[in-house]
């Protein structure tokens, strides 16, 4: 704003001066009373209108060929607090990691046909973390808790159902019906333990690592069936707890290549149902994260 004052400073005698030459005599600087000016900054320089009752003027003044002209740009920052520290490790409260993905799998039969580009994640890692950021080697480590959903869908003509003892098996729709999906969802409450390192190379100033264990508390899942009739009305069949396993651990690493973004992959050696040896599979999921 410094380097703009004289550019004001001039324009606005350049005003006073043309008002003087329209209201008042040669020897009369400016009189007036009541009169709003309003100064407006763009590119090519600035705009200044005075406005009242006996006056209406307005006035550019240009910036010099020669002026250099500043810019600025927002960066995505992170939410933090700062609890304690120094100038070489800080504790602070954060909020990060905010994850959308598409979840695939291991070990799941090839007839199931689960679709990872049809199976949608979305997972916010740390919604509240507490982390200690160690400056003099460009790392930290955090502990939070979070939560997120995973989807593992199947389009193609096959449906989950309980069998008749209990567990979770997978079948074919009938032949008279028109097939839209049938899914898998979970939902989990999430305590990871991740350390982040930068690397701050001269091409790549963002460039960034994190990894670590991820533990999932698997609160709620639910089945969804759903078809057209022989008579194209829709139907939805669900099925309530299907025996998801209560808790699992994922392990987690996500590559920073910018500001605030990255990729990501997680990976669970644990099979997402218990006791249901048909569709005994183990979730890899891959995605965007934001705000690592």
């Amino acid at each position: 704003m410094l380097r703009k004052t004289p550019y004001i400073i001039t324009a606005l005698l350049t005003l006073a001066a043309a008002t003087a030459t329209a209201q008042e005599p040669a020897d009369t600087l400016m009189r007036a009373t009541d009169v709003d000016v309003v100064i407006t900054e763009s590119a090519e320089g600035l705009r200044i209108d005075a406005t009242g009752d006996d006056i209406a003027l307005t006035h550019t003044e240009p910036y010099p060929e020669n002026a250099t002209i500043h810019s600025s740009q927002s960066r995505l920052r992170i939410p933090s607090a700062r609890l304690a520290g120094n100038s070489r490790v800080s504790w602070n409260l954060t909020s990060s990691t905010l994850m959308i993905g598409f979840s695939g799998t291991t070990g799941a039969p090839d007839a199931l046909d689960l679709e990872m580009g049809q199976s949608l994640e979305i997972t916010w890692l740390n919604a509240v973390a507490l982390r200690c950021d160690m400056r003099s080697i460009r790392s930290s480590v955090s502990v939070g808790l979070g939560f997120g959903w995973r989807n593992f869908r199947t389009t193609t003509g096959m449906r989950f159902v309980r069998s008749a003892d209990g567990p979770i098996a997978y079948q074919p729709f009938p032949d008279d019906v028109t097939p839209k999906y049938s899914r898998l969802k979970v939902f989990s409450l999430t305590m990871p333990v991740l350390y982040t390192v930068s690397f701050s190379l001269p091409q790549l100033k963002h460039l960034g690592l994190q990894l670590g264990p991820v533990v999932n508390f698997n609160t709620h899942a639910s089945i969804e069936s759903r078809w057209l009739d022989a008579d194209g009305r829709k139907q939805t069949q669900g099925i309530k707890s299907p025996g998801q396993r209560r808790v699992s651990v994922d392990l987690f690493a996500a590559l920073r290549f910018c500001d605030g973004m990255s990729v990501y992959v997680r990976y669970s050696p644990q099979s997402v149902l218990r006791h249901s040896p048909a569709v005994d599979f183990t979730p890899l999921s891959t995605g965007i994260a934001f705000g690592i």
